[in-house]
């Protein structure tokens, strides 16, 4: 999978074309989905848009699903599942169409690794198990100033898991296939 991604970042970073500016323009920046820290978590992300409009982005955190995203398993109503993302490591390869500092669109692909525990009070029982998503990813930078913008993003994934999903034989179903999407903040510094 990461070979996938790393493979992308290379193809996207020699087929794409170099900016058309007379100057180059490449950033870093620190991020956050602010939506994790919503929901009993955090997060914490670092990229880096190069002067061909790539960006490479990794990032770490942690959330506590709400019920809401749980209760559409087929064995909710049994289980009463609750969960926690204990750990969650992104990796992300898009490219920015207007390039650095600047609003507009980009796409690419996504990496989550997702390491969970899944609880049940009824079945008095929780299991840990992990995910490994890879998909497409998209979203919009507004840059509400120079350095400060926001970035909500959408990706769909297909998911993998290893570990087990049961609990005293009640299993939680992770989708094959499934969308999701974040509101991420940040803060970029550049140069033009």
């Amino acid at each position: 999978m990461f070979r996938t991604v790393l493979a992308l970042t290379v193809v996207l970073g020699l087929a794409l074309p170099a900016s058309a500016q007379t100057t180059p323009t490449a950033s870093l920046a620190a991020e956050a989905d602010v939506l994790a820290y919503g929901i009993s978590g955090y997060s914490g992300i670092f990229s880096a848009t190069l002067p061909n409009k790539l960006q490479v982005a990794f990032g770490v955190g942690r959330y506590a699903p709400p019920s809401f995203l749980l209760s559409g398993d087929a064995n909710y109503e049994q289980a009463q599942w609750t969960a926690t993302v204990t750990s969650i490591q992104v990796a992300r390869a898009t490219y920015r169409f207007r390039g650095a500092m600047k609003s507009g669109p980009a796409v690419g692909a996504v990496v989550l690794n997702q390491n969970w525990r899944l609880r049940s009070e009824p079945l008095a029982g929780e299991t840990r198990f992990r995910t490994l998503s890879v998909g497409v990813t998209g979203g919009y930078y507004i840059h509400l100033g120079r350095h400060l913008y926001l970035y909500p993003t959408a990706a769909f994934t297909n998911n993998r898991v290893s570990g087990s999903t049961s609990i005293k034989g009640t299993s939680y179903e992770v989708e094959r296939w499934s969308p999701n999407a974040s509101l991420h903040a940040g803060w970029e510094w550049g140069r033009r």
